[in-house]
């Protein structure tokens, strides 16, 4: 599943740098990599007992789903699509740096 992931997170950036020149390819690009990104999060799971483990693991979930509006948003007039992203990108970033953080205890 990562190799997944990882192609995901890739198709996902080069929609986003090819947005503003070609909007059609780069929202259908962008709703295959966020696909795929919603099927990665959506299938982990954590059965420790460590609930902030257990709620970092919900937020992930939850960026998933984000990344799925922002693809959404793209269809559309607008750059809706950018808040989307910048919130699933905040929220990516914070899970993963308290992961480590929670890992190294």
């Amino acid at each position: 599943m990562k190799y997944v992931e990882r192609v995901a997170y890739v198709l996902l950036l080069v929609a986003i740098i090819i947005a503003f020149s070609y909007p059609i390819p780069a929202a259908y690009l962008a709703s295959v990599g966020a696909a795929g990104i919603a099927i990665v999060r959506l299938r982990e799971r954590y059965e420790g007992t460590n609930t902030r483990l257990r709620r970092i693991m919900r937020i992930r979930r939850l960026t998933g789903i984000a990344f799925v509006v922002g693809a959404g948003l793209m269809f559309r007039e607008g750059n809706y699509w950018l808040i989307a992203y910048v919130i699933a990108v905040v929220l990516e970033f914070y899970t993963m740096f308290v992961i480590e953080h929670e890992s190294r205890k």
